[in-house]
């Protein structure tokens, strides 16, 4: 399961690599983009949870902080499947340059499993929303 998960890692790391805009912040670029990637497909497993177990099933941790709904419904987003993913992603990937290793160990594949992933992912969020608005 890790061998997976590090492919798509060292194939990220080398692709954002290999862009020239920013090179000191590619730990940033690649961190946050695969954390929110994980977090929609947290948002999938859940959407699928909600709609073949429980239908009161929550999706997200309640947050009531301020008095405008849409911001509390950001912090909550947030908190549910962004934090969790980059506190993770750092600790696996980054925390003692772990990432040395994996570009090492790892061949990665030009950013072609990256994108993959990305796609992937999006694909599996999507298709049940389109599925149930067209028929349901």
């Amino acid at each position: 399961m890790f061998k997976i998960y590090y492919r798509v890692w060292a194939d990220a790391i080398v692709a954002e690599q290999a862009k020239k805009v920013e090179k000191r912040n590619w730990k940033l670029y690649t961190l946050i983009p695969m954390s929110i990637v994980m977090g929609i497909n947290l948002l999938t497993f859940f959407y699928w949870m909600k709609v073949l177990v429980n239908r009161n099933l929550p999706l997200f941790i309640g947050v009531n902080i301020f008095n405008a709904k849409p911001i509390n419904s950001f912090i909550s987003v947030v908190c549910t499947f962004i934090i969790p993913f980059i506190i993770l992603n750092y600790l696996i990937v980054f925390n003692n340059d772990i990432y040395n290793y994996i570009l090492h160990t790892y061949h990665a594949e030009g950013g072609k499993l990256y994108r993959k992933y990305v796609l992937y992912s999006l694909g599996l969020c999507i298709i049940p929303v389109l599925i149930k608005v067209m028929f349901f």
